[in-house]
Formats: structure tokens, sequence, C-alpha cells
């Protein structure tokens, strides 16, 4: 609620200060060093041909730590797809169904650590776990519900990740908590908590207001780093803030940047609410009531250690995509854009390079892109 009654508020605020206000907006968005445009050398992906070469739902990508060859995470398939860093498939890791070392369709991401991949699988309740040479190794069903997500790894056997939990208030009321903490491998319970808040909710508010429920609990977050450092952001369209820490736990620094907010247009908001009921319907979320997106678009929407070493803040404010460059204490040294354009660009920053891709393709079908 608070967001649309900032927007209202905003909204007002431009209409009455006229073209001065919106000459404004514009200079405090303008970038402050020369933009860099990245260069994509090459693809994965066809529209059509055999399973080598396309993709159901392209959920997740990174290189591997060790081999330096592309994982992509196929949601539609229910598997991962090793690739040569160079684009040439390799091999298919698993299959779909439910036993050990199998995937299902609700499968959404994975993470590297210790030499070990794993893949979160909801329906799993936890992890399908692969060794180095991407054999299966174990699962960890640890979560009954509302599992550990967006995870980093910090070291060998620790991790952070973005903990969302709901907590029983009455009979008619509940809590809904948003947690960044840190957990050991294979550990049901986290050991350290980095940041937390909470929101008292009834079940009318749930009901009523599923959609602010969907755009704060489960997409309000962004998190990202590495060994160095673990970054985190709140995806909200009236502040531009990213908190860092050391991987112990202790607080390291916090970025802010003077941004004005940017008002999604009609034909913007249309195209979310399409993408994002699709989505849910995939995903088996029937009758959940119809989709509403914010008015305004978010600040920052991805945060994370590009390969370069610095940090990278993605700003969710235009349609191509543009990064803002940090040097690990925080100083702002500089900033790229991604040369396509689209509101659903995905980005995997790795030490070996970055992945691109987009959730909502216009052609219709999705590609991964090598980006140097």
């Amino acid at each position: 609620m608070k967001l649309i009654i900032f927007a209202v508020f905003a909204l007002l605020l431009l209409s009455s200060c006229g073209s001065e206000e919106e000459a404004l907006v514009e200079e405090v968005n303008e970038p402050s060093f020369p933009v860099d445009t990245l260069e994509i050398t090459g693809y994965i992906g066809e529209e059509l041909g055999d399973s080598t070469n396309t993709f159901g739902i392209l959920a997740d990508a990174e290189y591997h730590t060790d081999t330096g060859n592309i994982l992509i995470l196929d949601n539609g398939a229910s598997c991962l797809k090793e690739y040569t860093s160079s684009g040439e498939y390799i091999r298919q890791i698993s299959r779909q169904g439910s036993g050990p070392g199998e995937l299902s369709f609700a499968s959404l991401e994975f993470f590297q650590m210790g030499g070990n991949v794993l893949v979160l699988n909801m329906m799993k309740q936890g992890y399908v776990v692969f060794d180095n040479s991407l054999n299966f190794l174990e699962e960890i069903p640890l979560w009954t519900q509302n599992p550990p997500m967006q995870c980093v790894a910090v070291s060998d056997s620790v991790f952070a990740s973005y903990k969302p939990d709901f907590d029983n208030n009455s009979e008619e009321s509940f809590v809904m908590r948003r947690r960044i903490v840190l957990y050991p491998y294979a550990a049901e319970d986290y050991d350290l908590v980095l940041w937390e808040d909470s929101t008292e909710l009834t079940l009318n508010d749930l009901i009523s207001n599923s959609s602010d429920l969907i755009n704060d609990f489960f997409l309000g977050i962004t998190l990202g780093g590495n060994s160095e450092l673990i970054l985190f952001s709140l995806k909200e369209p009236e502040d531009y803030t990213v908190h860092a820490w050391y991987p112990d736990g202790s607080e390291a620094f916090t970025i802010t940047m003077p941004l004005e907010p940017v008002e999604k247009t009609p034909e913007e908001i249309a195209e979310e609410k399409a993408y994002m009921e699709g989505f849910f319907s995939q995903m088996g979320a029937q009758g959940m009531g119809e989709y509403v997106p914010e008015p305004y678009h978010d600040m920052v929407i991805s945060v994370g250690i590009g390969p370069d070493g610095n940090i990278w803040v993605q700003r969710g404010t235009t349609p191509q995509p543009f990064f803002d460059i940090f040097d690990l204490e925080g100083t702002l040294i500089g900033h790229k854009v991604f040369p396509e354009t689209g509101w659903t660009w995905r980005f995997s920053l790795c030490p070996q390079g970055i992945l691109a891709w987009e959730d909502d393709p216009e052609l219709g079908f999705q590609q991964l892109f090598m980006v140097q």
C-alpha cells in the first residue's frame, strides 16, 4: 500500500510542476561517467530443433567454476544442460521425475558451492546436489515450505540466501517475515541473520491484495555477491540502496544514489500483467486472481560481482539494461549498458564472463547470450 500511495503522490507532484520538474528528473538520472557498451560474443538457442539447442523455460545459467563450461537450468525439460564456453552442446544432466537426482518442473535456480552444483527444486523441498563432475551426489530436503532462495556461496561450507517465512499471529492474522541469512551447508536452520523486516497481514489482505504480496514477498528482494562481499537490495521504486556485508556477517558499507522515480507506461503495465499471469498459470497457481503491477519501476533489480571484480548494480528504470559499476569500497567508477532492449532481461555475473537471457523474449523463444 505504501508503494501505491507514493506513486499517486509522485504523479500529482510531477503533473503540478510541469516541464521544469521533468527536466530535473532527466538531470538527476543522467549517468555520472561515460557509458561503455557490452559486447555479445555468441549465443545458444533456436526456435526449432532438437532438445540440445532449444529450451522449454530457461530458468538460470552460470559458468562452471572449474571447467568454464556453461550450465543452463531448463525448467521446461527439468534438467541441466552443459555447453562449452563457445556454445557447443555437451550433455544433459538429470531428467524429469521424482526419483533420486531427478528434477521436477518446479526447479527455479542453482548455485555452486565447494565444487558442487545445488539445484533448488520446490517439489523436493530443497536442493538436488551434483558433484564437480556433475554426477548426482545427494538431496537436501530440509524445508517443508519457503526454502531459501537466491543463494550465494560465501565459502565452501556457508551460503547467504533470502529466506521468506510466514508465522501465525492468530487465527485471523499472520506475520510475513523477510530475512537475509547465512546457512551452513546441509543445515536446516540458518546461523546468522544479516537483515530482516516483517509485516502483519490478515487473511483478507492475502486474498484481496495478492499482487502486493507477490511484489513485496516473492519479487521484492535481490541478492548477490561472492566470497568477498554479500550484496542485497530491496526492489522498490523510490529507493536506490544496496547493502554490503563481509562473509563473516559484519557490515561493510551501504551504497545510495539520488535517482528520481520512473513511471511505467500503460503498455508496460499491460505487458507485465500478461507475463506474470501467464507465468503463475504455468506454475500451477490457478485462481490467484488478477495480477496488478506496481505503477513505478523498481530502482534496483539485480546486484552482483562482475567479471572485473567490481560491484554491478542493474537499474530497473530503463528499457535498455543499464549497470552502475562500483569498486569494492562502494565508490561509483563507471556505467555499462547492454546492447539490446527489453524489460525482462536477466544476467548471470561470473568470473569467466556474463550470461544474459530474456524471460519473455519478443521472438517467442529463449536464447542465452555470452557477453564480453
